[in-house]
């Protein structure tokens, strides 16, 4: 999974950077990497679920505070 980019004639070293950034984005190295970076036990569709009631609960309660 390297990504490498040649620098073109009469193309800025800025340029080419731009260029090699927009490669790495499209490729989704870094989110792919960005995933793997710390192991995440598998969890189950019930408690992802759980999960995301207790998030929005916290939320709707950190808005009441706030008005």
């Amino acid at each position: 999974m390297s990504t490498f980019v040649k620098r073109k004639e009469r193309e800025s070293f800025e340029a080419m950077l731009r260029r090699f950034n927009r490669m790495v984005m499209s490729s989704k190295v870094l989110a792919e990497y960005k995933e793997r970076r710390f192991f995440a036990k598998p969890i189950s569709k019930r408690a992802l679920k759980e999960s995301a009631l207790r998030r929005e609960k916290i939320r709707v309660q950190k808005q009441k505070e706030l008005y």
